[in-house]
């Protein structure tokens, strides 16, 4: 792995916001800009959370 230029590193961390996210797309194996799943409310007062990994999805 290399080591990012300020350039680099400031477009990363520059364009992530709240709620934001980076995740490897599967079709191209390209960085992506996503969104994060947040834990919802199930039935019965509880929470869902997504699964470890699958936090960052796609932007619907």
């Amino acid at each position: 792995m290399k080591k990012l230029t300020r350039k680099e590193a400031a477009k990363i961390n520059g364009s992530v916001g709240i709620g934001q996210c980076i995740y490897t797309d599967p079709e191209t194996g390209h960085s992506k800009l996503g969104c994060l799943l947040r834990p919802v409310p199930d039935c019965c007062g509880g929470w869902t959370y997504p699964t470890p990994g699958q936090e960052c999805q796609p932007c619907r």
